[in-house]
């Protein structure tokens, strides 16, 4: 048995514009970007409202009221990083996330992103495509000491 009435989008999305403002009135958080829709609830800790460990830390906790983890979510297409968590809220799927900035150092062309290979070497990954197993190097990571040369295209 679903969560969502059966009346009529409005009705949706006012039940999860209600489920949404109890997940975050539990939190006790501020400087959240909430949209809602007749599908889905989407939580933003915005950059603004903390540096990148307080602001992964808020989306733990909500993550938590949410009946989840939060994890590292990285694209492989692009230089691109989150926390992120999905869960339930009133019944209704919640994602909750923050950005993250993946570290770059400057090459000639302009800066490279570093990523972590599975054995832990921090490497400059020209393109931007991310290996399979591999994650990015982000500002909740430790300054990287020096980079390796990036891996092969295959």
């Amino acid at each position: 048995m679903s969560a969502y009435p059966a009346i009529g989008e409005p009705a949706v999305t006012a039940a999860a514009m209600r489920a949404a403002a109890g997940l975050v009135e539990e939190s006790g958080l501020a400087g959240l970007s909430v949209t809602c829709t007749g599908e889905q609830i989407c939580v933003q800790v915005c950059t603004w409202a903390g540096d990148p460990g307080q602001r992964a830390a808020q989306v733990a906790l909500l993550a938590r009221l949410a009946g989840t983890h939060a994890y590292q979510h990285d694209s492989r297409a692009s230089a691109f990083s989150q926390i992120q968590a999905c869960g339930q809220a009133g019944g209704i799927p919640v994602t909750v996330f923050t950005a993250l900035e993946v570290r770059t150092r400057p090459a000639g062309a302009g800066p490279v992103p570093l990523a972590i290979a599975p054995g832990g070497q921090v490497t400059m990954v020209p393109g931007g495509q991310l290996p399979a197993g591999w994650r990015w190097v982000t500002d909740l990571d430790g300054e990287p000491a020096a980079a390796a040369p990036g891996p092969e295209a295959a």
